[in-house]
């Protein structure tokens, strides 16, 4: 079996190890998290409740 082929350093001299994104993407990220966390909230002081009518 021959050797696997390796790989050169996927990190870029200057560039995060991690992609950054577009600052639309983290806001409407944000946004979603945001809306999630207020729905819980609600939810548990009982302003909202599932299924009650």
């Amino acid at each position: 079996m021959s050797d696997l082929p390796s790989h050169p350093d996927t990190e870029q001299q200057g560039e995060p190890a991690i992609g950054g994104g577009s600052r639309r993407g983290r806001l409407v990220a944000a946004a979603a998290v945001a809306v999630v966390v207020l729905v819980v909230v609600l939810h548990l002081t009982g302003v909202i409740s599932m299924g009650g009518h």
